[in-house]
């Protein structure tokens, strides 16, 4: 096995020698074949195939791209239009100017403060006489009688109660005396039961509430 192994390596250097020696005789090499019909045909096939797709390569598509890019920039113009004109559109406006309303000027305050002290002496008057149930309810139409001699507008909806509390509230007097008087007017206005003379102190309390407001409203604007 070692010979063995040494004729390879030795092979190996030195290269291919020939194991055979050539006999006398020759071999000459096979002549190159003449192409026939078949094989022709076939060239000639072949040549017509790379003809055709040598044809369909040299088509210009160049322009169907140039197609889809002027409508992609048509269509972002038109978006871009439609945006500019919805802007436009819903652009801020100045708020419209209102109206010219004609509207009747109220008469002061201060005149209908005036009138009410003028008449404190009528309004106690009033309820002292007779019954207690009378000189509230009495006393109470006087009051209407003055704030409505002071030219205050009554609104169709208001009652001549409802129009006299408001404008007793708007000379800004004691609520609690506003509402006493009130809520005595109609207990005696509209109730069946008998009233009384703790109704007609209170109430005789409710308005000198009243007019003691008054009197420090003027001395607070005089002063």
């Amino acid at each position: 096995m070692a010979a063995g192994l040494l004729v390879l390596v030795w092979a190996a250097v030195t290269g291919p020698v020939a194991i055979m020696s050539p006999s006398g005789r020759t071999r000459n090499p096979p002549s190159p074949q003449q192409p026939t019909p078949a094989d022709t045909e076939s060239v000639g096939s072949g040549n017509v195939r790379e003809q055709l797709l040598d044809t369909r390569q040299r088509i210009d598509l160049s322009w169907l791209g140039e197609l889809i890019l002027w409508a992609i920039i048509l269509t972002f113009l038109a978006v871009a239009g439609w945006l500019l004109v919805q802007l436009w559109r819903n652009r801020w406006h100045p708020p419209a100017r209102p109206e010219d309303v004609e509207f009747d000027v109220l008469p002061q305050v201060e005149a209908v403060a005036e009138a009410l002290t003028q008449d404190a002496d009528a309004q106690l008057a009033a309820m002292a006489e007779g019954s207690a149930r009378n000189a509230i309810v009495r006393c109470w139409l006087r009051l209407e009688e003055v704030i409505a001699q002071a030219g205050f507008p009554r609104n169709p909806w208001e009652t001549s109660a409802e129009f006299t509390v408001r404008i007793l509230k708007r000379l800004d007097l004691d609520p609690r005396a506003i509402g006493a008087l009130s809520r005595l007017y109609g207990e005696a206005r509209f109730s069946e039961h008998e009233l009384d003379e703790s109704a007609r102190t209170a109430a005789r309390a409710a308005l000198e509430q009243l007019h003691s407001d008054l009197r420090a409203d003027r001395l607070g604007a005089e002063q």
